[in-house]
């Protein structure tokens, strides 16, 4: 029953930095499930401590979807400049 507990215990844990992640880099949850091969279902379950699969296969490709997101949203961005934002009608 102890170690039960504190299973649940690592786990709200691991939920609740899933979810703190996932706002701080502005994703969806639909966006962290692309990025990480999981559905949006599963992300669900994730953040809310319900997913009855295996945690650790389940953070290693959350974390790899923190990764893509970053190295091909993030990065790309915060290298623009003013220009490539600009918003430009064609031929003025």
């Amino acid at each position: 029953m102890e170690r039960y507990f504190e299973e649940l215990g690592v786990q709200s844990e691991l939920a609740q930095q899933i979810y703190d992640i996932r706002e701080k880099l502005r994703m969806t949850r639909e966006q962290l499930a692309e990025f990480s091969g999981l559905s949006p279902e599963t992300i669900e379950d994730l953040e809310e401590t319900d997913y009855d699969g295996d945690w650790e296969e389940a953070i290693d490709k959350v974390n790899q979807g923190f990764h893509k997101w970053f190295t091909n949203v993030i990065l790309p961005v915060a290298r623009m400049k003013p220009q490539d934002y600009a918003v430009k009608v064609a031929g003025f």
